[in-house]
């Protein structure tokens, strides 16, 4: 029980933190971060199909 819920508990604060990187990244430049943009979504992308 406990471990189940501090997973995702895990997972939500990293869908958030990436979430947040990826807008801040969008609303700068895009051709410097491109790399870093593409790896935070798709940490959010494979943190959100865990929750899920």
């Amino acid at each position: 029980m406990i471990p189940s819920l501090l997973i995702k508990v895990a997972l939500i604060i990293i869908v958030i933190r990436s979430g947040y990187v990826v807008i801040t990244m969008m609303n700068k430049s895009l051709s410097r971060n491109t790399l870093d943009l593409l790896y935070h979504l798709s940490i959010f992308i494979i943190a959100l199909s865990f929750l899920i």
